[in-house]
């Protein structure tokens, strides 16, 4: 209680507010905005930025310096690079690769150059013009994500593109981090750092030597992160439980961003790297779902500290600066991205719903200026966050009737540079060549019995019983086992999902598809197929774990089949309640076994056993 006392009432040591009375005002603030602009349909972020507008220095004046959050703001940035590393998926971009990075890196640099030489046209200095031009280059990925699976296009050929320009854009983010020293020693305030070792040297060559150690040092933590991790994280894994999986990740990831700092790049930057590294790992969904509500906290509280730097009254009298970043990012980007996606060989209506998509400035945006907040004047810096928040609501706006535009473009014809179209929607096209061979022969006829035919698994004497497609099973003990060695049989498709790291790499070796995570935990669910699949098998003997699955599960996917387990007969009517469909009681079923097995060795027994003599 002293200690709490202490946190509400004394403040920091700059003589500024109490660090717990800082995070309440910023805290509810977020809650309240958010909670509004979700009321309308709109996404959370803007609402960050605005409640940190209100409750800050500027107007109400509820916090009165962005220095009494700035240590607690460092740590949500770092975490939240972490998190984003840890999201980022190569494998969603595999498909049209060279294309989708050819895109990426194609329209982000020109965008840059573009935006650079206007915001220098309109008065800017370099450093600012270049850091804001790199700052928008950069799309939402959260609001992408959204507006893709709420419109059900993440599979559409604009969805992998769009996903896959993001992605590349956030892996330049990292050359963007790492260039903001050399644009702060342009703007000239940033101390001139010495080589104690070659001091002699002239200044430039002391800088390039300083910088090639620094690449170095990033790619021995890339190097070595790459070996090392996922052993250190099996070996934890082996020996620890899920928790201090997460607790060693975090400490790499602040290790990452120490080790960064000490190169003379960012924080963000090595927290970054990390995520990216463990990615790789078969702990990315099960970390990425612990990380989930200490990531979604952190971020309203990174988001709403900078929009404290947001001033209204600097708003007011810039509304004209203002609308021309809006339309100039929102227009300059679009057309970038669609010349360079029709180019590289997707066809106009496709260029066209990708450039609308990725059109916006994004949370990486307010991370790289956040970062460099040193090279921008005061007026610039919220100028560029109201043009932030204005371009992430534009997106989902514009998403709808994007459709009906991108028709207008039908007609144009594919890149003179490509032959056909490299990018081209692949469903499409198997569809068109299982019809054009089913015209000349029964194929045609063969495809569409297969879509209608219902596979049937005959279970002796009972009623044939229709086979599942894809069978979800939590838990790999006996039970699991059993179950998998029957959809082996019967050819159904499942996926194993294990805590034992031992179990999830032997069964991989086997071949099978297994993901290391917790059943309760949402994204290891939609990464095991939660949403296509046909039914869910819990078989862990974890009565309360159980609960919490059954929850997740039906919040998520309302129509799967949910079989359980649980060990007493009280859990399974708050089992059902939850949404199990079935629920297998573990004293009920051993009570019913062991009953048939007594009697029947019982009656074996008596019918075996030599009568005495008379």
């Amino acid at each position: 209680m002293p200690a709490l006392l202490t946190f509400a009432q004394h403040g920091t040591t700059d003589g500024s507010q109490p660090l717990g009375l800082v995070l309440f005002w910023l805290i509810l603030g977020a809650a309240v905005l958010s909670w509004a602009f979700k009321r309308f349909k709109l996404e959370v972020i803007p609402g960050y930025l605005l409640a940190g507008a209100l409750v800050g220095p500027h107007a109400w004046g509820l916090v009165q310096s962005e220095a009494s959050v700035e240590q607690v703001s460092a740590l949500s940035t770092v975490l939240l690079m972490f998190g984003i590393g840890l999201h980022l998926d190569l494998e969603s971009i595999r498909k049209g690769m060279v294309h989708i990075v050819a895109i990426g890196l194609a329209s982000t640099i020109a965008f840059i150059f573009l935006f650079a030489g206007l915001l220098a046209l309109l008065g800017l200095s370099g450093p600012s013009a270049i850091l804001l031009a790199m700052a928008a280059s950069l799309s939402s990925t959260a609001i992408l994500v959204r507006v893709l699976l709420s419109r059900r296009e993440l599979n559409a050929v604009h969805g992998r593109i769009t996903m896959g320009v993001s992605i590349v854009q956030d892996l330049f983010s990292v050359v963007m981090l790492a260039m903001l020293p050399l644009l702060e020693k342009w703007k000239g305030i940033a101390p001139h750092t010495t080589n104690t070792l070659n001091t002699g040297f002239p200044e430039w060559l002391n800088f390039a030597l300083s910088g090639a150690l620094s690449v170095s040092g990033v790619f021995l933590l890339l190097i070595g992160g790459r070996f090392l991790l996922p052993r250190l994280l099996q070996s934890v894994a082996r020996v620890g439980s899920a928790e201090l999986v997460l607790v060693t990740s975090a400490a790499i990831a602040l290790a990452s961003a120490v080790w960064t700092t000490y190169l003379k790049f960012s924080p963000e930057m090595g927290a970054f790297i990390a995520g990216f590294l463990l990615a790789g790992t078969p702990f990315r969904f099960q970390l990425s779902g612990q990380l989930g509500p200490v990531r979604d906290l952190l971020m309203a509280v990174f988001f709403t500290a900078v929009g404290m730097r947001v001033a209204p009254d600097v708003i007011a009298n810039n509304l004209g600066p203002i609308a021309i970043g809006f339309f100039s990012v929102l227009i300059l980007k679009s057309v970038t991205i669609a010349i360079t996606a029709w180019l590289a060989g997707a066809t106009a209506p496709t260029a066209f719903l990708s450039s609308v998509y990725l059109g916006n400035a994004g949370e990486f945006t307010l991370i790289v200026i956040a970062a460099g907040a040193a090279i921008l004047a005061p007026e610039e810096m919220s100028t560029a966050i109201a043009v932030v928040i204005l371009t992430l609501v534009a997106t989902p706006i514009l998403a709808g009737p994007a459709h009906k535009w991108a028709a207008a473009f039908s007609r144009v014809r594919l890149s003179p540079l490509t032959q056909s179209a490299a990018l081209a929607d692949v469903q499409v096209s198997n569809i068109k060549k299982e019809l054009d061979a089913g015209a000349s022969t029964d194929s045609g006829s063969q495809i569409a019995s297969e879509v209608t035919e219902l596979n049937q698994v005959d279970l002796g004497d009972s009623t044939p019983l229709l086979r599942p497609k894809h069978v979800i099973i939590a838990g790999f003990g006996p039970v699991g086992r059993a179950l998998a060695d029957r959809f082996t049989i019967q050819g159904v498709s499942f996926t194993v999902v294990e805590l034992n790291v031992t179990t999830v790499k032997r069964q991989a070796v086997l071949g099978r598809k297994v993901v290391y995570g917790d059943v309760t935990n949402r994204e290891v669910l939609e990464q095991a197929g939660l949403h296509h699949a046909d039914a869910i098998i819990l078989t862990i003997p974890d009565d309360e774990a159980t609960l919490r699955a059954c929850h997740a599960i039906r919040e998520l996917a309302p129509h799967v089949f949910i079989a359980a387990r649980t060990n007493f007969l009280s859990g399974k009517f708050t089992a059902m309640a939850l949404g199990a469909d079935v629920v297998t009681v573990e004293e009920v079923a051993t009570a019913q076994a062991m009953e048939r097995e007594v009697l029947e060795s019982l009656a074996k027994y008596l019918a075996t056993r030599k009568q005495p003599a008379t």
